[in-house]
């Protein structure tokens, strides 16, 4: 641990970027990689699992949205933990016991089981993205941010690439309960190097182990509310809110599109979905440069929204696999140049000594998406017979509505150098 605890917090636009700065971005993108791993192999495992276990779609969406209970859950109460014991053994503990509650699964007598397992494993994982955002302002200066949250959030897709086509070929020729094993094994390993390498400075290593007195009580509660409430916060979140939701809603049955509607095999199906995800290993780290040399990250956002809008309506209407797989690829590039920048212009927000906290409650809010939205559109394609294009058609909408919201947005300018 770091010997840092008791050391002033540092000048947030002083921290600089070293050669080690982007080691610990890589660790840290390592340990969102096997949480999405472990939440995605479910989407993977559906086209098998449903039918092993006979149940609905609206049901197989249910265990989606079982992770995400936890994890939302999570998110609002462990915040603190990362202000208060530091990233470094919040992440690590988060990581080990997804990887714990992932293996578990495989174990579980009934659909209950599964779901409980689920929910554990969510919970787990709900300090991530505070720590995430702590190492970003302590390893990182103000000029390369973007770029440093663009690596760290490339262990979204890499875990995706990983549920779905490494995982693909051993839960068609195995079962669907390897595919729980293998994630839950790789999570666990994550945990100890991360735990090992991952060292703290600034202020991910200043902590607090006073006790506070009333006066200071309020005082930090009128600093984190202060943030919280502010308008640009508030539309970020909900914009968060809305992107999640939706692209939840898209991984969670896109393998049910290809392998009932395209009629590929589950392995053919992974492939592709696998290899335009791999394209997400770069285009967040991309998006976040270009946000950090125009100085633009509202600009960027608008126009990864707006290519989401163009590109999901693309899917309805192509019927070559070949021009489908290109779409998806484009989507997978363009559309990280919303996600990347809008988590850089709320850890700006957040900057200070609340970032935890704050970027805790944020995700929470937004990650609550992940628990409606599936569950809306597994209903959706229970009654309507298995339209997709109700699915298509709602991703859409929302892309459109989160375009306008982000006009609505500050944004704090670089100083020029």
């Amino acid at each position: 641990m770091s010997d840092a605890k008791a050391a002033p917090q540092a000048n947030l636009n002083e921290v600089k970027t070293t050669p080690y700065s982007w080691f610990v971005a890589i660790l840290v993108a390592l340990t969102y990689g096997v949480s999405f791993m472990s939440r995605n192999v479910w989407s993977t495992a559906i086209p098998v699992a449903h039918e092993s276990l006979g149940i609905t779609m609206a049901a197989a969406g249910g265990l989606m949205t079982a992770f995400y209970i936890g994890y939302v859950i999570s998110n609002f109460i462990t915040g603190f933990m990362v202000d208060k014991i530091g990233p470094r053994l919040t992440l690590a503990l988060a990581t080990l016991l997804t990887g714990v509650f992932t293996l578990l699964i495989p174990l579980a007598p009934n659909y209950a089981a599964i779901f409980l397992f689920r929910v554990a494993a969510g919970f787990t994982s709900g300090p991530l993205f505070a720590g995430v955002t702590k190492y970003q302002i302590s390893w990182f200066s103000p000029a390369t941010r973007a770029t440093a949250m663009g690596l760290m959030m490339s262990g979204v897709s890499l875990g995706s690439v990983v549920a779905t086509s490494v995982f693909a070929p051993v839960i068609q020729n195995k079962s669907w309960q390897h595919g729980f094993t293998y994630a839950g094994l790789t999570a666990v390993v994550i945990a100890v190097l991360f735990y090992l390498f991952a060292k703290e400075q600034g202020a991910a290593a200043v902590r607090s182990s006073k006790k506070l007195s009333a006066e200071e009580k309020k005082a930090q509660s009128a600093g984190l509310k202060s943030i919280l409430f502010r308008r640009s916060f508030i539309i970020g979140t909900v914009v968060c809110f809305l992107s999640i939701g939706a692209n939840m809603a898209y991984q969670t049955y896109i393998m049910m599109f290809f392998t009932r509607t395209r009629g590929l095999s589950l392995t053919v199906a992974g492939a592709i979905l696998g290899g335009t995800y791999a394209i997400g290993l770069f285009s967040g780290t991309l998006s976040g440069v270009v946000a950090d040399l125009l100085k633009r990250k509202k600009l960027v956002c608008i126009i990864g929204a707006i290519s989401s809008v163009i590109l999901t309506s693309l899917i309805m209407t192509v019927n070559s696999t070949a021009a489908l797989t290109v779409i998806l690829g484009a989507r997978v590039l363009l559309g990280a140049f919303m996600g990347t920048p809008l988590n850089a212009l709320q850890s700006e927000a957040a900057a200070g000594p609340f970032v935890g906290r704050a970027m805790g409650i944020y995700n929470g809010i937004a990650q609550s998406g992940s628990i409606i939205f599936p569950l809306i559109f597994g209903f959706l394609l229970d009654v309507s017979g298995m339209n997709f294009r109700l699915l298509f058609i709602g991703i859409t909408l929302t892309m459109v509505l989160i375009a306008f919201l982000i006009l609505f947005m500050d944004e704090k300018r670089p100083a020029k150098t």
